[in-house]
């Protein structure tokens, strides 16, 4: 199964990673057919929850409705033949709101280093996360952690002015927003698209009560009832963070599978309800894609006798 974001183009840029290009997008489409057969999300869903075999079947998805699957996109899979499901952030598609991380990634490309200090500064970003992430994932990662691990991965509203004060120097404001409901009921009546939960306003769900996981998912499944003609019962889980409240939750929400980010194969060692997924982006080329469908990192895990944790992580000062 996999993960896809948004797509990106010429008029439409993006520095962040999970954004792709039409043409490697293409290009990733190509690479996995060699490797299976392309199947609705729902089809791949329904032989997992029966017991039949999964293999050689892929599911491909995308998180966070964006405005960038346009009918440029929409004309690509459907010359390629592949169905895809969309997962809908509800407070995102009530106005086609940009996704804070987006705005984030955009700007720190335009803003010197001193600048960018300034304004973790400004939003009193902990020492600990500048001093305890890991140099490898960049320096953007304690911003985006703290923000997952303080806040749930909710944009405080007391940063908008120093974020908006950013935009205004640069001149530049993202052009990557979600999709609006309106845009959504055209998009949603193409052949081949479905429809499904993403949450609410995509939290960190394992850092919230349970009755708030609850709303989270069950409020995203009725809003998008009320605005779309069907929409499946699964649940995307958002930054693929989740745990056993989170899956036990989803599913007393009417949800029949968790779709995670851990990308392993179905059928491994994991809780029945997640379902994990290959999350693809710009770093992905062709042939690691190949090794990943492959199952290859999990076979290496086994042989050096790593078992993957059942769970994800959490967002801390060090993770």
């Amino acid at each position: 199964m996999l993960c896809f974001h948004s797509i990106t183009t010429r008029d439409d840029p993006a520095d962040g990673t999970a954004h792709i290009s039409l043409d490697e997008f293409r290009s990733c489409i190509r690479a996995a057919r060699q490797w299976g057969e392309f199947v609705p999300l729902s089809e791949l869903i329904n032989r997992h929850r029966i017991g039949r075999p999964t293999s050689g079947l892929i599911a491909v998805t995308f998180d966070d409705a964006y405005a960038a699957l346009d009918a440029q996109f929409l004309d690509v899979v459907g010359r390629e033949a592949v169905p895809i499901a969309v997962f809908v952030v509800i407070d995102a598609a009530e106005t086609g709101a940009a996704y804070w991380w987006d705005r984030v990634d955009d700007l720190f490309a335009r803003v010197t280093p001193a600048r960018w200090r300034a304004f973790e500064a400004a939003c009193d970003v902990p020492q600990a996360y500048r001093d305890g992430q890991p140099r490898a994932f960049g320096p953007l990662r304690p911003f985006r952690q703290w923000i997952l691990a303080a806040f749930a991965g909710r944009w405080p509203a007391r940063f908008e002015p120093e974020l908006r004060r950013l935009e205004s120097e640069t001149g530049y404001i993202t052009r990557h927003r979600a999709m609006t409901f309106e845009e959504l009921r055209t998009f949603a009546g193409m052949p081949g698209v479905e429809i499904g939960v993403h949450t609410v306003s995509h939290p960190v769900l394992p850092l919230l009560s349970e009755p708030e996981i609850h709303r989270e998912i069950s409020g995203g499944y009725a809003a998008l009832r009320q605005h779309l003609d069907a929409v499946l019962p699964v649940l995307a889980v958002p930054y693929g963070l989740y745990d056993e409240r989170t899956l036990r939750l989803a599913a007393s929400a009417g949800m029949i599978a968790s779709l995670t980010l851990s990308g392993e194969t179905v059928g491994a060692s994991r809780p029945r309800d997640a379902v994990p997924r290959i999350c693809i982006t710009r770093t992905d080329s062709r042939a690691r894609l190949g090794i990943r469908l492959l199952g290859v990192p999990r076979m290496v895990r086994a042989c050096c006798r790593r078992p993957l944790s059942p769970y994800p992580a959490l967002p801390s000062a060090t993770t």
